[in-house]
């Protein structure tokens, strides 16, 4: 019973977001999923496998237009093959910066739910994801580095989707419901405990992952959920819900909400 109005709460959080696992190309179950109720898509990363088959960048462009052009909002965050080249890259950083979730925190349409995002792999020449970092942020390393290495002044290229500590400590000053990862937590046997407490910190009751290809869900100790999804899987938590029984969870949650909100003002006084 609890899982179930977990269910219809997460159901009404993310009414009319639609989650979209690594597309590597693969746009079509995307296009097709997209109806009348999608208001915002969420990419797990890994648009394009840009270093083997350079045409899927403009695929994804086109497809991301396609979505656009349909008036539904969408974000993505890197993935560790969103750098394999400039054309890629490019079209993230470049062409479409206010479309990458790295660092950021939006509110969906409709409960104005908060979504997070924290993109990118660990790579353990930066941080291995467990100890003491060897490079602790972006600066740090472009101070480091011959200009030589700097992909136009900036950062390697590479390593505009790896993690550093101090994205996770930023992210973690911020309040979010969701959770959107390339890494995974710590359920999956090659994820990271400090996405689990990031999640906490920032008081996120759901995760959403990627980068692995497999679909699953589980429950963090912290209470935290956690939905993985396969390549290219589209996924939108939904229920049957009667127009009453959603109108009084939508009160129910409106009024935990306040109680929260209140909490955070309190609480130092």
């Amino acid at each position: 019973m609890q899982d179930d109005l977990n269910q219809s709460e997460w159901a009404l959080l993310l009414e009319g977001v639609l989650f979209y696992g690594d597309p590597h190309g693969r746009w079509d179950p995307l296009l097709k999923a997209l109806g009348p109720e999608t208001k915002e898509v969420i990419i797990l990363g890994d648009l394009a496998d840009a270093a083997k088959d350079p045409a899927q960048v403009e695929t994804a462009r086109r497809a991301l237009q396609d979505v656009r052009a349909r008036g539904i909002k969408w974000w993505t965050i890197s993935g560790n093959h969103d750098t394999e080249t400039d054309e890629i890259c490019d079209l993230l950083h470049d062409e479409m910066p206010g479309n990458l979730l790295d660092g950021k925190v939006v509110q969906a349409t409709g409960m104005g739910t908060a979504i997070a995002g924290l993109g990118g792999v660990v790579r353990g020449r930066v941080w291995d994801g467990r100890g003491p970092a060897q490079v602790h942020s972006p600066e740090d390393m472009i101070a480091a580095s011959h200009p030589s290495a700097l992909h136009r002044g900036g950062l390697p290229r590479r390593h505009r989707s790896t993690i550093f500590p101090s994205d996770v400590a930023k992210l973690g000053l911020q309040r979010a419901d969701v959770l959107v990862s390339h890494e995974a937590p710590s359920c999956n046997r090659h994820g990271f405990s400090f996405i689990d407490r990031l999640a906490g910190d920032m008081g996120a009751g759901l995760i959403v992952h990627g980068h692995h290809h497999l679909s699953y869900e589980s429950v963090l100790p912290n209470g935290v959920r956690v939905k993985g999804l396969g390549r290219a899987e589209v996924w939108q938590p939904s229920v049957e819900l009667s127009p009453t029984q959603r109108s009084l969870l939508r009160a129910g949650v409106d009024t935990l909400r306040r109680g929260s909100a209140t909490y955070d003002l309190l609480k130092d006084l």
